[in-house]
């Protein structure tokens, strides 16, 4: 009977002692002001925007990366003016493999149609074997209905 009592009070102790942990700040909540950060973040999107357009492969993988890390901090944000310009730079033949690259990562991760049918059509008809490793495995999804499509006729 003492054991049951000593092991039903062990138990309590390691329990309530999780439930403090879950209610702690994040590490990011305690480094940032998000709320500060929240509330520029159309002039955010604006200048990315405008960075993703530049002819610096540089700036470009770096911005690409940025809306990356901004879609971690902010999910439930849409981000869905980026959806364009990452599509545009997914589809450039002659742009720099790495930001082509990027830019399908983070398609993917808006989870929108139009960015999924961009990421789609490059695993499909890109040149650049990199790119369409990537973009294939990105697809799979897409790639399996078409299989059952074809099948089901």
């Amino acid at each position: 009977m003492i054991r049951v009592i000593f092991f039903s009070l062990i138990t309590i102790l390691i329990f309530s002692a999780a439930i403090p942990a879950q209610s702690k700040p994040t590490r990011f909540s305690k480094q940032h002001n998000s709320h500060f950060l929240k509330e520029h973040l159309d002039k955010t999107e604006a200048m990315l925007i405008q960075s993703l357009q530049s002819n610096d492969a540089n700036m470009v993988s770096s911005s690409v990366q940025t809306i990356r890390e901004l879609e971690q901090v902010f999910p439930e944000e849409t981000f869905g003016s980026f959806i364009d310009p990452l599509s545009s730079i997914v589809k450039n033949e002659n742009f720099d493999t790495h930001s082509r690259i990027l830019s399908a990562l983070a398609l993917d991760e808006l989870h929108s149609d139009k960015g999924d049918k961009a990421i789609y059509e490059m695993a499909k008809n890109t040149s650049n074997q990199s790119v369409k490793d990537i973009c294939a495995a990105l697809a799979i999804e897409s790639f399996k209905a078409d299989e059952k499509s074809v099948s089901s006729k």
